[in-house]
């Protein structure tokens, strides 16, 4: 195994073996996945006590379950007795989980309350101590459900640090300050690795040129087209520290009813009633800060690290299943307390570029697979990432470049490097 990683991430590039090699994925397992904080569900997901859904750390499968007292609980989906899974649903609602190999069941809060014959367990047989085993740290922002299998660490605040405002920024597009993943799943897998997804500023031109014709064919010759994405462009890139970067494409966005948003990935403001009820309910919640409210909220454009990614009006989650093979799972957010077309406005704007039969995430799975088919050919293994790298931090610590700069590569492969070589989670 090719234990020395800081020989394989430089300032301005990384060697191909961090997407290729199957032993350094284990590890990316063990020390990123089941140690840090990783996003696992939305608090919309289980509303009503015994709601639970299924979901995956890495290679483990989870229970997040809704207890009777409302509380939230994540637990390994494995029966304290042989170990069989004891929920195959991917969501429902029970008031217990009973395991079909021999009958041991658990409440919705984990605990083991019933055996079959018990009579033949001896005196120091103990019920209690054999409930569902938990996840040892579970905390949430604005909604969003995090794990961490590590008993100790930082807390999810100090994780999230600077995106977790971005999180707050994305919920409050909704006049209540609150959405729902009520919208299905679209989900996807590609053969390739999944530090390729998302955040990238400088293929937009190159890898979604359909998209970019096809929006010019809509807009006329008025539509510059490629503008928002080039190097004169005063879309930014963004490192946010801890791994966390975005991209902001909507920085100079004019927010008005029957406006189009500057990026075809989000959804603009109708000029009908209920555009105009949109626009009164959100001044209503927000006073005059409704319309910076509605810029900030409809494209936050980030990916929270490790696996986590908003952009427009979906939240996507990235879930490795080895070197080369990656599943995406992603959920159309759709905004409470709002007239039903604003929704699907959003579920427009989601089916256009984002969904599996959409303009965008075709091109993007067949470019990350082309990238890991070139990534074996590695005569030459190195990477360049040294777009951008002159780009000084702020005073707040972030850093801040042009759209087309691979300053969000570079966030995350320090996050990477400083994971994979520390000994504690930090």
């Amino acid at each position: 195994m090719m234990a020395d990683y800081a020989a394989l991430v430089q300032p301005d590039r990384v060697h191909s073996a961090v997407f290729t090699s199957e032993d350094i994925y284990k590890d990316e397992l063990e020390k990123i996945f089941y140690r840090y904080w990783v996003y696992v569900a939305h608090e919309s997901e289980i509303p009503r006590p015994g709601d639970y859904c299924t979901k995956w750390i890495g290679e483990k499968q989870l229970i997040v379950s809704r207890a009777a007292d409302g509380s939230i609980g994540i637990f390994f989906n494995r029966c304290r007795h042989r170990g069989a899974a004891v929920c195959m649903d991917e969501y429902g609602n029970a008031n217990f989980f009973r395991c079909p190999y021999h009958g041991w069941t658990y409440n919705s809060a984990g605990d083991l309350v019933g055996v079959p014959y018990p009579s033949r367990y001896g005196e120091g047989f103990d019920k209690s101590t054999l409930g569902l085993a938990r996840v040892p740290r579970v905390d949430t922002s604005a909604g969003f459900i995090f794990a961490s299998m590590a008993p100790d660490g930082p807390p999810l605040a100090e994780h999230l640090g600077k995106a977790a405002g971005f999180l707050a920024d994305f919920v409050k597009a909704s006049p209540l300050g609150t959405v729902s993943l009520s919208a299905g799943t679209s989900k996807s897998a590609f053969w390739g690795n999944w530090k390729f997804v998302g955040m990238d500023g400088y293929h937009t031109n190159f890898t979604h040129k359909t998209v970019l014709d096809l929006r010019q064919r809509k807009a006329g010759a008025s539509y510059n087209r490629g503008a928002g994405n080039s190097d004169k462009s005063a879309n930014e890139s963004w490192d946010l520290g801890n791994g966390h970067c975005r991209l902001d494409l909507t920085g100079r966005d004019k927010v008005a009813i029957g406006a189009a948003s500057n990026t075809s990935i989000a959804a603009g403001i109708p000029d009908n009633a209920d555009g105009h009820e949109y626009m009164r309910l959100m001044s209503e919640a927000y006073g005059d800060g409704a319309h910076e409210v509605i810029r900030r909220s409809r494209d936050v454009h980030i990916h929270v690290w490790p696996n986590l990614q908003l952009i427009g009006s979906q939240v996507r989650v990235i879930r490795p299943l080895a070197a080369g093979h990656t599943e995406v799972m992603s959920y159309p957010a759709m905004l409470d307390g709002v007239p039903d077309s604003i929704n699907t406005e959003r579920i427009r704007s989601f089916e256009w570029f984002s969904g599996v039969a959409s303009f965008g995430t075709p091109d993007d799975t067949e470019v990350f697979e082309r990238n890991q088919i070139g990534l074996r050919a590695d005569y030459i293994p190195w990477l360049v990432l040294a777009r951008g790298l002159t780009v000084a931090p702020q005073e707040d610590g972030s850093t801040v470049g042009n759209v087309t700069d691979e300053v969000p590569q570079r966030a995350q492969m320090k996050a990477w490097l400083r994971s994979m070589t520390s000994p504690e989670v930090s």
